[in-house]
C-alpha cells in the first residue's frame, strides 16, 4: 500500500485491505454483523478505487460534478449539503462509519449536493459502474444497495416530520447506535463528532430548541453527550421515546 495525491490534492491509499469493514461489505442479520461470501468480498475488493484520507472540513464530491463513484465511509464523520436560493448551507444527510455517500448523483448524473468531511477521517472510492456489474452478478450485493437506498428515503421523511425535537433527535441517535453496533461496536457509548449547530440544520430544528432536547435527555438519566460521545444510560426509556 503506497500514498499517493489525487487532483483534488487529497492523499489517498490506492489500495485497501480492509473493504470488509465497509457496509457494503456486511450484511445485518438480527442486528449483528455476518461476513457477506469471501467471493463477494474480493469481488468487491477488485473494484474499489482509492482509500482517501481527509481532514476537517475537505470535500468528498461538489454539487454539479459529475456522478462516477460511490464512497464508503470508513472513519470520521461527513455532511451532504446544498446551498438554499437565500445563499444558506442546509445539511440533508450525515454520515458514519459504514454508510454509502453518492446516492443523490445516480439519477440525473450529476451529485446534487456537496460532501464535506464534519472531522478528520476516510473513505473508500467505489467505481459505480463496475459495482453495477457486481450487482447483477451477485444477488446479496444487489439486495443490500436496494435496502441501502431504502433506508435513505425512510430516514429522509422522519427529518422531515412531525416528530417532536426530542424524537427527531432520539430517532437519529437511535439510527447512529444501531450502525455502530451492527460494525461490532457499543450500541450505548459511540462517538459522535457533529456540532450541535449542524446537528439543528440536519434535523430542521432550531440550535436552541436542540439544546434543550439534550438536556431534558440528560436530565431524566437517559442519554448525555460529553467531549464528543453518547452515551445512552436507559436504553429502554431511551427507545420508548419513538414506539
Amino acid at each position: 500500500m503506497f500514498n499517493q495525491k489525487s487532483s483534488s490534492g487529497v492523499h489517498f491509499n490506492q489500495s485497501v485491505s480492509n473493504c470488509g469493514d465497509c457496509e457494503l461489505c456486511t450484511r445485518i442479520v438480527d442486528n449483528r454483523r455476518v461476513r457477506i461470501q469471501s467471493n463477494e468480498i474480493a469481488a468487491i475488493e477488485t473494484i474499489i478505487d482509492a482509500h482517501i484520507r481527509v481532514e476537517k472540513g475537505q470535500t468528498v464530491y461538489e454539487n454539479g460534478q459529475t456522478f462516477q463513484n460511490l464512497y464508503t465511509v470508513h472513519s470520521g464523520m461527513f455532511k451532504s449539503v446544498y446551498i438554499t436560493q437565500q445563499g444558506d448551507e442546509r445539511i440533508v444527510d450525515v454520515f458514519i462509519p459504514g454508510q454509502i455517500m453518492g446516492f443523490d448523483g445516480i439519477h440525473s448524473g450529476k451529485y446534487k449536493t456537496t460532501v464535506k468531511a464534519i472531522s478528520s477521517g476516510s473513505y473508500c472510492v467505489i467505481p459505480f459502474y463496475p459495482l453495477q456489474e457486481l450487482a447483477m452478478k451477485h444477488r446479496d450485493i444487489q439486495n443490500r444497495l436496494m435496502k441501502m437506498m431504502s433506508a435513505k428515503i425512510f430516514q429522509f421523511e422522519i427529518t422531515h416530520s412531525e416528530y417532536t425535537a426530542k424524537q427527531k433527535l432520539v430517532d437519529f441517535i437511535g439510527h447512529v447506535s444501531d450502525l455502530y453496533y451492527s460494525r461490532g461496536f457499543s450500541a450505548k457509548q459511540f462517538p459522535f463528532q457533529i456540532s450541535q449547530r449542524d446537528l439543528a440544520n440536519f434535523l430542521g430544528l432550531a440550535e436552541e430548541t436542540l439544546s434543550r432536547a439534550f438536556s431534558k435527555l440528560k436530565k431524566q438519566d437517559i442519554m448525555i453527550l460529553n467531549n464528543q460521545q453518547i452515551t445512552i444510560l436507559d436504553m429502554p426509556k431511551f427507545k420508548q421515546i419513538i414506539e
